[in-house]
């Protein structure tokens, strides 16, 4: 899928508003209430993930043949390598600073490497893995998990189906409001938000509409984030559906349909290759800065807290940059190569 490059913004957008929700949580003392009120919006930047997620898979199989293994294989290439990464570098630190927050058993490290949703044992409450973003990525595996299974259908029949598995893994959540944590992640609303995304990518192959319609739907995402963002529970997933997502779904369709009209913007479009490693490996920046502010009171105020999360905005951006193309860009080559040379062994061994 050639590249659309106001989504390549939109997805650097997304992670960079992640970074900035964790990095005023750390100052949040020191920071001017409205400027923390408006970072704390950073929450839909998971959701405007899941939006645009949606959108590239349904994109990316209209255009290409694949089949169920082979997609699920290539997605597997792309997420797991730099998570799995992050996730032991992040048991490392963990270990080597002694953070006594940080659950490092056993089955806790495997069933997070694994994507098993779970509950963390230092925050009971929460179905979150050993490195914290790292919990929609479970979203984001089954989702592929799902969408794969539709590739066993005809093109015809495959928003029907897919369509009908998302509505009803989400009304049976509603209907028995489940207590275990794979049955929660996967009949939660928050699948809604991919099937937004799908549903926006088969309105812009068909009608993808002119300046005006588009640009409306961009003032009205964010006329809607602006009203009910600030609403929004995080921890309720039907609240974050709404109030992040529905809005989410709106940008990018507008997003999607000015595609021939946005210019290619050199950094913007690196920071939107980098936004999967920005995000994942942020932490690595926010969690020293956050050691060095504690030690540091003399410091503090509304001047230094800001000046806090605008470097560990350029830290996460420069640290992510530099991974993606010196690791994350790398493994994927080298795996994706690797898998074609097998496939291509096979043929000839099956022949």
């Amino acid at each position: 899928m050639n590249k659309i490059y106001g989504i390549q913004y939109l997805r650097a957008f997304a992670a960079l508003s992640v970074v900035a929700l964790h990095a005023g949580k750390r100052v949040e003392g020191d920071l001017p209430g409205p400027l923390y009120d408006v970072l704390l919006l950073g929450h839909g930047g998971v959701d405007l993930f899941f939006v645009i997620s949606g959108f590239i898979m349904w994109s990316i199989s209209q255009t290409k043949e694949t089949d169920p293994a082979g997609f699920l294989v290539r997605r597997l290439i792309r997420v797991a390598p730099p998570y799995w990464i992050a996730t032991l570098c992040f048991v490392l630190m963990s270990v080597v600073i002694g953070a006594s927050w940080v659950e490092l058993s056993g089955p806790h490290i495997v069933k997070s490497l694994a994507f098993v949703p779970h509950f963390n044992a230092t925050e009971p409450t929460r179905i979150w893995p050993v490195l914290v973003p790292g919990w929609t990525l479970n979203y984001e595996m089954f989702f592929y998990m799902l969408f794969a299974a539709t590739l066993l259908v005809t093109s015809r029949a495959r928003f029907v189906v897919l369509t009908g598995l998302l509505l009803a893994l989400v009304a049976l959540g509603y209907a028995a409001t489940p207590v275990d944590a794979i049955a929660i992640t996967y009949t939660s609303p928050l699948l809604l938000e991919f099937l937004g995304g799908v549903v926006v990518a088969r309105i812009w192959q068909s009608a993808p509409g002119g300046l005006m319609r588009n640009g409306l739907l961009i003032a009205m995402a964010a006329v809607a984030f602006l009203v009910l963002g600030p609403q929004v529970d995080p921890t309720d997933y039907w609240s974050r559906t709404i109030g992040f997502g529905g809005p989410g779904i709106l940008l990018v369709s507008g997003v999607a349909g000015l595609a021939g009209r946005v210019p290619r913007l050199a950094v913007l479009e690196r920071l939107g290759d980098a936004s999967y490693a920005i995000y994942l490996f942020h932490l690595f920046v926010v969690l020293p800065m956050q050691v060095v502010w504690v030690a540091l009171p003399a410091l503090h105020g509304p001047v230094a807290a800001i000046g806090f999360v605008l470097l560990g905005l350029g830290l996460s951006a420069l640290l992510g940059n530099a991974l993606y193309l010196y690791m994350e860009r790398p493994l994927q080559i080298g795996l994706s190569h690797l898998l074609l040379h097998r496939n291509r062994r096979a043929q000839v061994v099956s022949r």
